[in-house]
């Protein structure tokens, strides 16, 4: 039976040596502390416990990968930052893949001869929401296809105001258009 006062060394080569006894210790002793760290990054409980537990997970079944000498610790932390950026990551593609389903329904419906009706009343009452601005700066983008330094110059704004503009329109459309988009 492994002693709870082991040092992060020895614990490492036990876990080497697939020692369940010293993996529980592991676990019971850092768990709480790697889920924090993932905290973090993520600002969500679950997620970072999801991930910390894949941590557990992927290093006892990838024991043959791991160098027992190693910081075990060190080891998990490299495992769960990595994680937590790759999650991160993902979130902000999904964020830019909805933006642009967002963008293709707008510049469809505004121009398809045959729109679907529900959606162009409700895309068009969203769009009365929007202050002027805002909504002047989405169209020119979607629908005329133009630059963020040429709305700039045209409305004779900062290009940074067109960014903000722009960004607090798509954010309305997707708050309102989300039970269309993903059946909410």
């Amino acid at each position: 039976m492994v002693k709870p006062h082991l040092d992060i060394q020895e614990l490492g080569r036990r876990i080497k040596k697939h020692d369940e006894e010293a993996f529980r210790i592991l676990y019971i002793k850092y768990f709480s502390n790697l889920r924090h760290y993932a905290m973090r990054y993520l600002y969500d409980w679950n997620e970072a416990e999801d991930l910390v537990q894949e941590a557990y997970f992927t290093l006892w079944c990838n024991l043959d990968k791991y160098d027992g000498e190693r910081n075990i610790i060190a080891y998990l932390l490299t495992y769960v930052k990595n994680a937590c950026l790759k999650y991160i990551r993902n979130l902000k593609i999904q964020d830019n893949n909805q933006d642009k389903i967002i963008e293709a329904m707008l510049f469809s419906n505004i121009t398809d001869e045959e729109p679907d009706e529900e959606l162009q009343h409700r895309l068009n009452e969203i769009l009365s929401q929007l202050p002027e601005k805002q909504k002047e700066v989405l169209l020119k983008h979607v629908v005329d296809h133009k630059t963020i330094p040429d709305i700039a110059k045209e409305l004779n704004i900062a290009e940074s105001s067109v960014k903000t503009h722009y960004k607090r329109a798509i954010a309305l459309l997707r708050k309102n258009l989300c039970f269309i988009l993903f059946g909410l």
